[in-house]
């Protein structure tokens, strides 16, 4: 099945996730790639190979990729960002933290297009009524404020941070698609922005 535009779609293996990637790939020009969950390489291994791309991860990988053990967050907020057109925040919970720190430290030349990818495991955590902090301002959830039933409005969620914070950092959303697991647990969205002229 194919991905729809902000709908989702069920997701029996990576495909989806991996479609994603190659529909936005194929429209960035001279792809350089920063993997900030590099994992086991599956994504790497299916989109990237081939592509200038380094990795990041907390825990030591020696399989031939240029990978550093490090924090993502700690390298997002120090790394020279302009060299990378391609940002993949693959995590296994929250990519929120590491997207905002990208909005607020990558600058867009006039004309540049970059693409994000984002996996968002955020359900469980919303079933709890609870909500990453620096997502309560996009929203306008006051701190220690638990709203019951969140997950039920998980994708509008996502869809209201993604077009909130991408406006407050003077960028244009040129293309989104978001996937989604068979359990409806994990979202996988792609995103091409541009600076707003």
């Amino acid at each position: 099945m194919s991905s729809k535009a902000w709908q989702s779609a069920d997701n029996t293996d990576r495909g989806e996730k991996i479609a994603i990637r190659k529909r936005l790939l194929a429209q960035i020009d001279a792809p350089s790639v920063l993997e900030c969950y590099a994992g086991d390489g599956a994504i790497w291994r299916e989109c990237y190979q081939g592509l200038p791309c380094l990795g990041l991860d907390l825990k030591p990988i020696r399989d031939g990729r240029t990978l550093l053990q490090v924090d993502n967050r700690k390298f997002l907020r120090s790394a020279d960002l302009c060299r990378f057109n391609v940002f993949d925040l693959d995590a296994y919970g929250s990519p929120w933290h590491q997207w905002l720190i990208l909005l607020h430290r990558r600058p867009f030349a006039a004309g540049e297009k970059v693409a994000v990818f984002l996996t968002d495991g955020l359900d469980f955590k919303m079933r709890m009524s609870s909500i990453p902090q620096g997502l309560r301002p996009y929203l306008g959830i006051p701190a220690g404020m638990d709203i019951p039933c969140l997950h039920a409005h998980h994708d509008f969620i996502n869809a209201l941070v993604v077009a909130r914070s991408t406006r407050a950092a003077g960028l244009d959303i040129l293309e989104a698609r978001e996937a989604q697991n068979p359990r409806g647990n994990m979202r996988y969205y792609g995103l091409i922005l541009k600076k707003v002229l």
